[in-house]
């Protein structure tokens, strides 16, 4: 049995949730020693690629001038958007971190702001823009969710279903609103599919086809 760290990155964190699980059809044997280190490194060159990033979004903020171009300001809120994202799906403690990516946030956002004077349609978008913001904040409070919004997401097209499967029934819920009702529908179906796959005893099946019933009922 592999030694697993307590709190992750998001590579070891999809190799515990495949470990010895019976939604996943990999061979467990598959998963030794060689591929943790490997996930492990993935996640060492993770946190080292976000401190550098935001490091140089830091140095990059502070030489931002009162009349900035409009596309420089856009361009830095996107590389906190996505630093954010990145920094949810690390391993470790990073409140802090966050904690400063809002304060940037609130910098940019001020600018926008300045620079959309007084037009109250403008004004009404970035309310818009602002109330989403802390909508998708609150869903990468979950792991899961910001390890698949990641654009190297370790979690593959063929083990989605699996990986949802693996959630608690309060966890599933909530993340199945990062999907529009056709693709929920798909999923539940293709859910349905891989339960009637796998050889499960009783009490595994009655688990995983509640779970089912979370995503069947997000399509009410």
């Amino acid at each position: 049995m592999p030694r697993f760290m307590d709190n992750p990155g998001c590579f070891e964190r999809h190799f515990q949730r495949r470990f010895n699980n019976p939604l996943f059809t990999i061979d467990a044997a598959g998963l030794q020693e060689d591929a943790l280190y490997l996930a492990r490194k993935q996640d060492e060159d993770d946190a080292q690629r976000f401190q550098e990033s935001f490091q140089q979004l830091l140095k990059d903020m502070v030489e931002l001038t009162a009349r900035e171009e409009t596309e420089v300001i856009l361009d830095h809120k996107s590389r906190i958007d996505e630093l954010y994202t990145l920094c949810a799906s690390l391993g470790g403690d990073h409140s802090s971190e966050k904690q400063a990516l809002n304060k940037l946030n609130d910098v940019i956002m001020a600018a926008i702001r300045a620079a959309a004077g007084n037009d109250p349609q403008a004004m009404e978008e970035l309310a818009r823009e602002q109330a989403a913001r802390e909508i998708h904040l609150n869903l990468l409070e979950y792991a899961l969710v910001a390890d698949l919004l990641r654009s190297d997401s370790p979690v593959g097209e063929d083990e989605l279903v699996a990986t949802l499967l693996s959630e608690d029934t309060a966890t599933l819920g909530t993340i199945m609103t990062l999907f529009d009702q056709q693709q929920r529908q798909e999923l539940q179906q293709l859910a349905d599919e891989l339960l009637d796959e796998l050889d499960l005893d009783e009490a595994q099946r009655q688990l995983y086809q509640e779970r089912v019933g979370v995503m069947d009922h997000t399509l009410q």
